[in-house]
């Protein structure tokens, strides 16, 4: 993964962010004007009581996954979000899962929202176990990929409320190092591919050379063989014609001998493959 983003980085574009007059600078106090996104979210967690079973026939929706008592509060975070989100020029879609997320240059950023947990004591029991509870506190959860997830949630020193311009911001900063590093994964894996094509050309260049020096030592092993069968050819007309016993069968033999030699001599190959390039 990229370098640690460093603090300041963050501290610098939440100054940028305050400094602009014409963004929205904090949650409101009632819900007014809310953004589609919002309004889907808020149809899609009313459609039922269980999480798993909510749908929207429609829209983008971000996972809430808060008491009911704590819905108003998280739609106001969410639509506050949204709305600062969209005026600092990012995208909200659906991506090709069917997850819906905000988009931050060329990269996909996931949100959700929830309550904190907690586990106490079950006094009821006889058996010494904890129960799971949900407290009234919030908790923001962004990612990327399933690994490098970063949260903000309510503190007894500050709300969650008074860190949305920080999520952005980190966000904006985030997306920036992520497409940086990706950009240095892409030209990595593109002069991998190109290392690669020049060793398989390489290798291939080898195996032609030793193919064509194979061809070479079988084709001078046959012109050898070849030689030896004509020089035999004419040692013995020679020895019949010396010694008066040359008839008709073996001046046949002779040139029967000399039609294989000429057919299967590899330079009567080269003499055919001329010919056919003159004729082409």
């Amino acid at each position: 993964m990229f370098e640690p983003i460093q603090r300041q980085e963050i501290e610098d574009r939440i100054k940028e962010i305050e400094a602009d007059q014409s963004l929205p600078h904090m949650v409101s106090e009632r819900l007014s004007n809310p953004h589609s996104i919002t309004s889907d979210t808020k149809t899609w967690y009313e459609s039922s009581d269980t999480y798993w079973s909510r749908k929207v026939k429609s829209g983008i929706t971000f996972p809430l996954s808060v008491e009911k008592n704590s819905l108003s509060r998280a739609l106001r975070i969410l639509d506050f979000m949204v709305k600062l989100m969209e005026a600092r020029g990012h995208k909200f879609r659906k991506n090709e899962n069917g997850f819906s997320v905000v988009q931050i240059l060329d990269r996909e950023l996931h949100f959700s929202m929830r309550n904190i947990g907690k586990y106490v004591e079950n006094t009821e029991s006889r058996y010494s176990f904890k129960d799971k509870v949900y407290t009234q506190d919030l908790c923001i959860q962004f990612y990327e990929d399933s690994w490098n997830r970063k949260e903000w949630k309510d503190t007894p020193y500050s709300k969650l409320e008074e860190k949305i311009i920080r999520v952005v911001a980190y966000a904006e900063v985030f997306a920036e190092h992520s497409c940086e590093y990706h950009k240095k994964i892409k030209e990595h894996w593109r002069l991998q591919r190109i290392e690669a094509e020049k060793i398989k050309e390489k290798e291939r260049l080898i195996a032609e050379e030793k193919s064509k020096v194979q061809e070479l030592f079988e084709t001078a092993q046959r012109y050898d063989h070849i030689k030896k069968v004509e020089n035999y050819l004419l040692d013995r007309k020679y020895h019949c014609i010396k010694n008066d016993i040359y008839n008709d069968d073996e001046q046949k033999y002779f040139d029967w001998g000399m039609q294989q030699v000429n057919k299967n001599n590899p330079l009567s190959d080269l003499t055919k493959d001329s010919s056919s390039d003159q004729n082409q």
